[in-house]
């Protein structure tokens, strides 16, 4: 059977555990195992470095290590300019890969010794070091080496390969113990790990490749895995074409509620999002003095506006929707804070952001009491829902989002590099590893609520609708920064939205 593993994720644990009993069951030896990652390095350095270049592989004392010194064989093989720098191995695998290097007379070098001048006159540095399973911060050596080997491949121009994990990044909550190597492109065995996926991880990792070692039928039989990417197919089968005869009324109603004095442009983007991603009607509920500007800026949106007093006209407008978007440009003040008591009063399904999350986390006792609402946090917003620091959050985002999901029922997205989806029902994460700096911008998340919305307005299976609408708005980001990362807006990702939901 073929196992498809490019997008499941492991626990390191689990790979640790299991990959020698899998490779057991293919009858697969441990040095045998070994082999194959260095040769699956060789071919990542073969079609990114060509030979002859020159190559200097930092070897560790385990066996990630070990993975190093067989990789130093096959690339002098194949024709590079070799040199390898190391501690002594300590496991057998590394103690007899390091001999097998000898014999052929390949030198070495102390890795206390290692400094600016030697990786200078390189072309590739591999980290070979100390790959997955971090648990404390670095002693002084690896510390040491590694911020020598960051700093001499800033400005010298090297290109870093790491094996497995690059060094000193934790693999299972991709924070750095207290620095990691900021590799140009990683490789790592057997199963995808959650740290090298979300948070700073991409800043480390570069670009990531799977490599499988043949094991991973075997391997995914012994274990489950903990998380999920995101894949296009399975955002396209959500959008099929529409029905030749359908209607406005079929796909869906959504109110943006938000827009305070001075913050109109928040419900405009969310609406105009909404309606790019395939809503068939959208209002906005907002400030008196926002009202004129949000109707002039986008005639397709119906704007009503409310003194937010009037708790009984709020109930009647808020039910004609399918989905309300509660959030964009709220603001905290009494109308935010009056607004949005009835609002969450109104028992309808529901995406919260922004203010709306802000609120929440003051008046615990106006969580809805209902199983249809969505929470959009950035990290900042995920700490005031948990009560814990924006630090604290990103120091194991894995973490988090299963706690914010524990704590309101709700489906969850912890947004950020490496967007992480939880949700009640389900204990599997779901992670989208698309996206781009660009969404760095103020507004991109009035645009993910907007999509969000009308997701939830069209009826999408409940589970699928934060997957689908967090792929959508990276991908949209992409598409849109193809002209520059910075500079590009959130309006800029409308007309690629558009063309996405039309596949």
């Amino acid at each position: 059977m073929q196992i498809n593993m490019q997008h499941l994720v492991f626990k390191t644990s689990q790979v640790r555990e299991r990959e020698l009993e899998a490779a057991a069951s293919l009858s697969v030896s441990p040095a045998q195992l070994m082999q194959r990652a260095a040769q699956s390095c060789l071919a990542a350095l073969e079609r990114q470095q060509p030979a002859p270049a020159r190559v200097m592989i930092l070897c560790g004392p385990g066996n990630n290590g070990g993975d190093g010194w067989v990789l130093a064989r096959l690339a002098s093989a194949a024709g590079y300019r070799v040199q390898v720098v190391a501690t002594e191995p300590k496991t057998a695998l590394a103690k007899q890969a390091a001999t097998a290097w000898r014999q052929q007379q390949g030198s070495v070098e102390p890795l206390d010794k290692l400094d600016r001048t030697h990786l200078a006159e390189q072309d590739v540095i591999v980290d070979a070091l100390l790959g997955t399973g971090l648990s404390r911060e670095l002693d002084e050596l690896y510390q040491c080496v590694v911020e020598t080997l960051n700093d001499a491949k800033d400005f010298h121009k090297l290109w870093v390969l790491s094996i497995d994990c690059p060094t000193g990044l934790q693999s299972d909550t991709g924070v750095p113990m207290p620095v990691a190597v900021e590799a140009d492109y990683t490789v790592t065995m057997v199963a995808l790990k959650p740290g090298l996926l979300t948070g700073k991880a991409a800043h480390f990792t570069g670009h990531l490749e799977l490599a499988e070692l043949g094991i991973a039928p075997a391997f995914r039989q012994l274990e489950k895995p903990v998380a999920t990417l995101i894949e296009q197919d399975e955002v396209m089968r959500l959008l099929p074409p529409r029905s030749r005869s359908s209607h406005k009324g079929q796909h869906g109603h959504v109110v943006i509620v938000g827009g305070n004095v001075g913050m109109s442009g928040a419900v405009i983007l969310a609406g105009r999002a909404a309606l790019r991603s395939g809503c068939g009607k959208v209002s906005v509920l907002t400030h008196p003095q926002s009202q004129q500007i949000v109707a002039m800026a986008q005639p397709e949106l119906m704007v009503q506006s409310t003194a937010a007093e009037d708790q009984q006209a709020i109930q009647d407008f808020l039910k004609r929707a399918d989905c309300v978007v509660l959030g964009p440009g709220l603001g905290d003040d009494k109308w935010g804070q009056r607004l949005t008591q009835a609002v969450l009063l109104s028992g309808r399904p529901m995406v919260v952001d922004a203010d709306g999350l802000n609120l929440l986390s003051r008046h615990d006792e106006w969580w809805p009491a209902h199983e249809h609402l969505w929470l959009t946090p950035h990290p900042g917003e995920a700490g005031r829902l948990l009560g814990i620091t924006t630090t604290e959050v990103e120091q194991d985002r894995w973490q988090a989002v299963q706690k914010l999901t524990a704590k309101s029922q709700a489906h969850v997205v912890l947004k950020g590099s490496g967007s992480l989806i939880a949700q009640a029902q389900s204990p599997r994460i779901r992670v989208c590893r698309r996206g781009t700096p660009a969404l760095a911008v103020g507004g991109s998340g009035d645009v993910l609520s907007g999509i969000v919305g009308s997701l939830v307005a069209q009826k999408l299976p409940a589970e699928a609708i934060l997957p689908c609408a967090v792929w959508l708005h990276a991908v949209a980001a992409e598409h849109a920064a193809k002209g520059g990362e910075r500079g590009t807006l959130p309006s800029d990702l409308l007309e690629p939205l558009r063309k996405l939901v039309n596949p």
